[in-house]
């Protein structure tokens, strides 16, 4: 299966002025219908203390009505991330997708 990874260049910010980097890693196989394929959306925070993965199985199972809310819901609610944080996730930022 294939990948692709997308670097979110857009400064993102949570409500208290922290700031966010986001990428996503989306996965290709021309057997799979686009919605069937896993994505995964990496984070982590601007001083580098928090790392973590989101991952659905399947396009069509991302509860989120846009990637926006998904992204916010990361970033501004502490408990939610808390359930998501894996700090070997770390490696995934030493690539280069600027």
């Amino acid at each position: 299966m294939k990948e692709m990874w997308t670097y979110d260049k857009k400064a993102r910010f949570d409500k208290k002025g922290g700031r966010w980097y986001f990428v996503r890693r989306d996965f290709y196989d021309a057997d799979i219908p686009y919605e069937d394929r896993p994505v995964e959306l990496y984070f982590r925070d601007d001083e580098g203390n928090q790392f973590g993965l989101l991952r659905f199985e399947r396009q069509k199972d991302i509860p989120f009505r846009n990637y926006l809310v998904m992204i916010n819901k990361i970033m501004n609610d502490q408990n939610f991330r808390l359930e998501l944080l894996a700090p070997e996730t770390k490696r995934v930022w030493n690539k280069n997708w600027k």
